[in-house]
């Protein structure tokens, strides 16, 4: 269970070093951010790639009209 106090404690210290009045009806917010940058902090330099990639590969759902 280490890592869980670890992730805890660097949650509490983003919140503390970021934002200076914490609301409760935002800690969800705040909470998906801090989940955001917790999956990505191992991308480093493969973060503009991936952005590409994804870019790239996105398909809409609008439909041209030829009309």
């Amino acid at each position: 269970m280490p890592w869980v106090h670890i992730a805890i404690s660097n949650a509490k210290r983003m919140l503390l070093d970021i934002y200076h009045d914490i609301k409760p009806e935002y800690i969800q917010n705040y909470m998906n951010e801090f989940c955001y940058k917790f999956n990505r902090r191992y991308f480093g330099e493969n973060l503009f790639d991936r952005l590409m990639i994804a870019s790239v590969t996105y398909k809409n759902q609008f439909r041209q009209y030829n009309g």
